[in-house]
């Protein structure tokens, strides 16, 4: 896979006639026929009109190699002669914060923001510091906000040019392992509001995602367990090959800083984003309904991370959820105890935890509470039915109380047992 590209289901307009901006000189532009409707002749009368409104979803996902060597060109192909921002992080500016202002140097045309962009940071000042930035340097409305770091920073900048001059396109170059195959590549920005996780929020695909593996090496071996987590439930959800690529390869691209097996290190890479890419693709802005894949390990986690001060890695909240997802599903009879097994030794075996003390039967009640809020009224609490294969549990009562006290009992003792 070289370049994947995400198609959603509505009209791709691809003109670009974009007037210029006041005062600009029109010498070197070109006038260019464009197909347009109308004008239509008014109805007589009417009582109701109907107004389409065709949206840009479609964008790539490209993996390259070696995004920061002097003779780079992605990046700078992607930016072309447009003035943009660069936005990043503390410990990606002292990584590759040199590399990258090298890089940018050719341009003449970004300036870039370091934030101290972390979930218990990620609020809506941030959000401001980067439109303040970007007044500040001039961004026009073919101006450019680029990511470069994790999730958070994706999340920040991507509100961010939704919100300045009514949206402004932007790149990501996700630099952690959950950026590059789950956060990074969506079409969504939020930021934490009030103690609720990513509460507010948009969808705003970006131009373009460009991914390289290089990034990954300098992460941490718990930032990278983190990761394998958003492929874990990729692998649970609808992926045998992926869950058994996970079983045999994880721990070695853990500890190899994914380098090696370098082939296993792409084919998860590639899997999982394509297996996301996939699910994004048949409900692009969540507005065809609210059963999704994708929120498996999705429905506990959120709350757990604010109970916890986001001190938890979202990635080892997620593998929580998933685990108490699989205990109420082998509660239930849609498991065997051996996935049940095969699941809970997968996240151990990555160093994924399993239980944490704040996961109690008040916390579950919230969580199950809000998860209806967020999904149209029915809770589509994703449960594993087999490897590859999941449901959604949509009522409340086929989750009752002595079920969620009954299958955090069962994982809390099983999480001391093997500890």
């Amino acid at each position: 896979m070289r370049s994947t590209t995400f198609e959603g289901a509505l009209a791709v307009n691809d003109d670009e006639g974009a007037s210029p901006d006041e005062g600009a000189s029109t010498d070197n532009l070109t006038s260019l026929p464009t197909a347009r409707i109308g004008p239509r002749p008014a109805p007589l009368e009417w009582a109701s009109i109907a107004m389409d409104c065709p949206a840009r979803t479609r964008y790539e996902v490209l993996l390259c190699h070696s995004l920061l060597r002097p003779d780079g060109s992605a990046l700078l192909e992607a930016i072309g002669d447009r003035r943009a921002l660069l936005v990043t992080t503390p410990t990606v500016d002292r990584l590759h914060g040199s590399a990258m202002r090298a890089l940018l140097e050719k341009t003449n045309t970004v300036s870039t923001l370091v934030l101290d962009a972390r979930e218990e940071t990620k609020s809506m000042a941030l959000v401001e510091a980067v439109v303040a930035e970007a007044l500040s340097h001039g961004l026009n409305r073919r101006g450019l906000l680029i990511s470069f770091g994790g999730g958070v920073c994706s999340d920040i900048v991507t509100l961010s040019a939704s919100l300045i001059r009514r949206g402004v396109g932007h790149i990501r170059v996700p630099t952690t392992l959950i950026g590059q195959i789950d956060a990074g590549i969506g079409l969504k920005g939020a930021v934490n509001f009030r103690a609720k996780k990513s509460f507010v929020g948009c969808f705003h695909p970006p131009e373009q995602v460009l991914i390289d593996p290089a990034f990954l090496k300098s992460l941490p071996r718990r930032f990278l367990a983190s990761g394998v987590a958003e492929a874990i439930k990729m692998g649970i959800a609808r992926d045998v090959k992926l869950f058994e690529l996970l079983e045999s390869r994880s721990l070695e691209l853990i500890m190899s800083g994914f380098d090696e097996p370098a082939a296993a290190g792409r084919e998860l890479l590639q899997r999982s984003i394509w297996a996301m890419l996939d699910e994004l693709r048949q409900n692009p802005y969540e507005d065809q309904g609210y059963e999704r894949l994708v929120d498996f390990g999705h429905t506990f986690s959120p709350a757990l991370e604010a109970a916890m001060g986001f001190g938890i890695h979202h990635g080892e909240a997620v593998a929580i959820d998933m685990a108490l997802s699989a205990t109420i599903a082998r509660s239930l009879g849609l498991i065997s105890s051996e996935v049940w097994q095969r699941i809970v030794n997968l996240l151990r075996t990555t160093s994924l935890p399993i239980f944490a003390r704040p996961l109690e039967l008040q916390l579950c009640r919230d969580a199950l509470r809000e998860a209806c809020r967020h999904r149209g009224g029915s809770m589509n609490l994703v449960v594993p039915a087999g490897i590859g294969r999941a449901v959604f549990l949509k009522s409340r009562d086929e989750v009752p109380d002595s079920l969620l006290e009954e299958s955090l009992a069962c994982l809390s003792s099983y999480a001391v047992a093997d500890s």
